[in-house]
């Protein structure tokens, strides 16, 4: 697993612009903020669910796959193939090794906050 760049920005930016929720996660990660719980595992996780929720409902997962395949140094395919407890607790480890909270910020204040 590899920390995350600049080029993941991008690659979340699409994500959310195809799952069609980026008022729900901007909203979500700015009460957060305000909250001034910006746990980087929360927010990471929960943010990656909704997205995953979203994609889910919209038939278009392999955007998620495609996003986190670079960032798990693996195919995209094999993200989808791995097990969900794998694939949970590669979540986890991405929320813990990044500072998550600087990135989702970025990535709302990219997409424009609410």
């Amino acid at each position: 697993m590899r920390k995350l760049k600049t080029t993941d920005v991008f690659a979340f930016a699409r994500v959310i612009g195809a799952s069609g929720i980026r008022e729900e996660v901007t909203s979500f990660i700015k009460r957060l903020a305000d909250q001034g719980e910006l746990d980087p595992e929360r927010v990471g996780i929960d943010t990656i669910l909704m997205i995953v929720e979203a994609l889910a409902a919209k038939k278009a997962e392999q955007n998620i796959y495609e996003a986190l395949g670079p960032i798990l140094e693996m195919e995209p395919k094999a993200v989808g193939e791995m097990p969900p407890s794998e694939f949970f607790g590669a979540l986890k480890e991405i929320a813990k090794e990044n500072d998550l909270e600087s990135f989702f910020g970025s990535v709302s204040s990219f997409l424009g906050k609410s």
